[in-house]
């Protein structure tokens, strides 16, 4: 009877792990049972980080950060080895996300229209590597391994069939691979000092808005997720695998659990003993809703990821490896569908779409949306 509990107990242990969006925190755990002081290293940061937020309540940012990224593709088939246009997808997505310039930002709740942020970061390819040669920010590494875990983190580690990152305190290194299980993605949060394991590591199927992504995580939310990982924030319900957490944000609701689809607002209120009529925020980025009905971080976020970069990742601050800057590709859509309705910017429905120099934003029933302004 003992031998069946605990083979009950493993076999429950892996369906939970196997069925996580994000591995965030089954990693981070990972790691600090491997390396006890990480836990420690943890601590003196988020005090840190609630330090320099305290003294600066007010900050603003004189400049943009500008984050270099070097996308690694880790590839075992045709299929794996993604396009540079889809990777383009990707750093597009994460900059319309942490700009707050994404088309569905009029999804928003209005009661929460108020704190959502522009969080000011952008992301680049980078045009440096780090001998000072030119590249495209794109590395690509055939393979013998038909998939990768999170267990020794192989696909950081040329001896194991994968990439090693360029310098961590330089570059955010995405790795883009076979995950193989049901798992998106993960990221290794800040801890004080940086390794040569610091990075996200992204499914193939789950980079980019194209070629190979699967629905309904093919909008490029889960490398905004695990970006905003990587960058200190936690899961909305907290740390750990338990409930009504503290994700150490002031402006996040309390939440008791992830979300998975597309809820309807308002979702669970009042949960976790509160009186939250409003309920989950759960079109937040840093909860597991499908990345059609992702749409905002707040501004207690933004402020978090700042404090993060300021005490964590200072080098982002101050470089010159994104030459000519950020750039934008529109997206074109070639398939057929059908349009829904027309809303304007408070989402109230409009019958007249001939008016004048009025954004309108166009609904379809793919989940796509336009945005439009009429001139004369």
């Amino acid at each position: 009877m003992k031998r069946l509990f605990i083979l009950i107990i493993l076999l429950s242990t892996s369906t939970m792990f196997a069925q996580e969006r994000c591995g965030t925190t089954q990693y981070l755990q990972m790691l600090e049972n491997s390396k006890p002081e990480i836990a420690t290293k943890r601590a003196k940061l988020e005090k840190d980080i609630q330090k320099w937020i305290k003294e600066n309540p007010d900050y603003q940012q004189k400049t943009i950060i500008t984050i270099p990224v070097v996308v690694h593709i880790v590839y075992a088939s045709p299929q794996q080895n993604i396009t540079d246009a889809q990777v383009q997808s990707q750093i597009d997505v994460l900059n319309k996300d942490y700009r707050r310039t994404n088309i569905d930002v009029i999804m928003t709740p209005s009661v929460w229209q108020s704190i959502a942020a522009d969080c000011e970061i952008e992301f680049c390819l980078t045009s440096t590597d780090p001998n000072g040669n030119n590249t495209n920010g794109i590395t690509r590494t055939q393979t013998s391994q038909s998939s990768f875990s999170m267990q020794g983190d192989p696909v950081k580690d040329a001896s194991s069939g994968g990439k090693d990152a360029w310098p961590n305190d330089d570059y955010l290194n995405i790795w883009v691979c076979n995950l193989g299980s049901s798992l998106l993605g993960y990221a290794t949060p800040p801890f004080g000092n940086i390794g040569s394991d610091d990075g996200v590591v992204i499914g193939y199927n789950y980079f980019g808005t194209q070629g190979t992504v699967q629905s309904p995580y093919n909008k490029g939310r889960t490398t905004t997720h695990e970006v905003g990982h990587w960058l200190n924030l936690e899961h909305l319900w907290g740390s750990g695998w338990g409930s009504c957490g503290n994700d150490n944000v002031n402006d996040t609701p309390t939440q008791e659990e992830e979300n998975y689809g597309c809820q309807a607002f308002p979702h669970n209120a009042n949960s976790c003993n509160t009186t939250n009529s409003n309920g989950d925020m759960f079109m937040n980025y840093m909860d597991y809703s499908n990345d059609g009905c992702m749409n905002m971080f707040t501004q207690g976020q933004k402020t978090r990821m700042i404090a993060a970069i300021n005490q964590s990742r200072q080098n982002l601050l101050n470089h010159n490896l994104c030459g000519s800057g950020t750039t934008f590709i529109d997206e074109v859509n070639t398939t057929e569908r059908t349009l829904i309705k027309i809303v304007d910017v408070l989402g109230k429905e409009v019958t007249n779409s001939l008016q004048f120099n009025k954004a309108l934003f166009y609904i379809f029933d793919d989940g796509s949306v336009e945005k439009k302004i009429r001139i004369p």
